[in-house]
């Protein structure tokens, strides 16, 4: 018998069933998990030789990328451009697998997510993967979205095809801390102006807590241990004055102080411009004064090193891969994790 026989019989709803492991913020669209923010998408365990993934629809004017893991490892990007796409994986040995599926672009419009069919000769989907008990929020724009990261230095447009938030800093560090996260990130904005100096765009400060990029309040209560802030570069890039992003930056960290009373909150900043970098630090000091889990973390520009930038000045992986060594020494340093996981990403440029 063909190992990879599909069985009809073990098509699973993914929006009604105990045992998918929903990662991020979602909702639930015309009876399927509907996710727009970077990163987030769904785990299960299964036992078998493969599965095929039917989405539920799509509808953007760009083409959207949905990432495969398989056991720890990377198993393929596929380009969603209707939603009419099948995932299919297949010609894995008759076992247990772990599988997480991540919406690695970014778009306002969710990509959605219908049902999965096993293969194999006895196919079963099995407990949901646990959870870890570590669990980190990043709340940031382009750079945390993995805006540009497959490309090369003199690429100046964007592209969806060279994004990858599953290389960004963000993603890679808590692959090396072992945590669960979230990733709340739109690409362009800032907390007084958008890169464009729009002071009308949407800001971090209100879309930080919603459920999906476009609005709604999240309130399902995830709380997580720590917060990483990378904000400031498109303010400078919008030329937000001192007196304008001061106070834009106490009342975002106190918003997030007030949503999470006990996170360790640490503010990166420096990798794609060093504007704000002085004036955060000053902020961090004068508030940690009275809250003693606030911290800044200074990072170092990739300006001038073009073995660092992917498009428009953005780091590449090379770049998100030193900065996440950083970040999982200062996060362990103020959290006291000491059994981390801090295993390097491969990249071949070919995926």
């Amino acid at each position: 018998m063909d190992r990879n026989i599909i069985c009809e019989n073990t098509c699973i709803k993914l929006a009604d069933n105990g045992n998918i492991r929903i990662r991020g913020r979602h909702t639930v669209q015309n009876g399927c998990l509907a996710f727009d923010w970077s990163n987030s998408g769904f785990g299960f365990a299964f036992t078998g030789t493969g599965f095929i993934i039917s989405l539920g629809g799509y509808d953007c004017h760009e083409i959207g990328y949905v990432k495969v893991v398989v056991d720890g490892v990377r198993r393929q990007r596929f380009a969603v451009v209707n939603g009419k796409e099948k995932l299919i994986i297949e010609g894995l040995a008759d076992k247990r697998h772990r599988v997480e599926v991540i919406k690695v672009t970014e778009s306002d419009n969710p990509i959605l997510f219908e049902s999965i069919i096993l293969s194999g000769k006895d196919a079963t989907l099995n407990n949901p993967p646990f959870n870890s008990p570590r669990r980190i929020e990043f709340i940031g724009d382009s750079m945390t979205a993995g805006y540009g990261v497959l490309a090369d230095h003199t690429e100046r447009a964007y592209n969806t095809y060279q994004q990858d938030s599953s290389y960004s800093f963000a993603y890679l560090t808590a692959e090396k801390c072992d945590a669960d996260a979230r990733y709340i990130c739109i690409s362009g904005k800032g907390i007084v102006c958008n890169c464009e100096g729009n002071y009308e765009d949407v800001k971090t400060g209100e879309y930080y807590n919603r459920q999906t990029r476009l609005g709604g309040v999240c309130n399902d209560g995830w709380e997580p241990h720590v917060v990483v802030i990378n904000i400031g570069t498109n303010d400078c890039c919008g030329n937000a004055k001192d007196e304008e992003f001061i106070p834009a930056a106490k009342d975002l960290l106190k918003k997030v102080r007030e949503r999470y009373k006990d996170a360790q909150i640490i503010w990166t900043y420096g990798v794609m411009t060093q504007r704000f970098a002085d004036t955060i630090r000053e902020i961090i000091r004068e508030m940690s004064e009275t809250d003693k889990k606030l911290h800044f973390l200074y990072m170092e520009s990739i300006e001038g090193n073009p073995a660092e930038n992917g498009a428009a000045a953005h780091p590449n992986v090379r770049a998100s891969i030193r900065v996440s060594k950083l970040l999982y020494k200062k996060i362990r340093s103020v959290t006291g994790w000491r059994n981390a996981i801090p295993a390097d990403v491969e990249f071949n440029g070919e995926e």
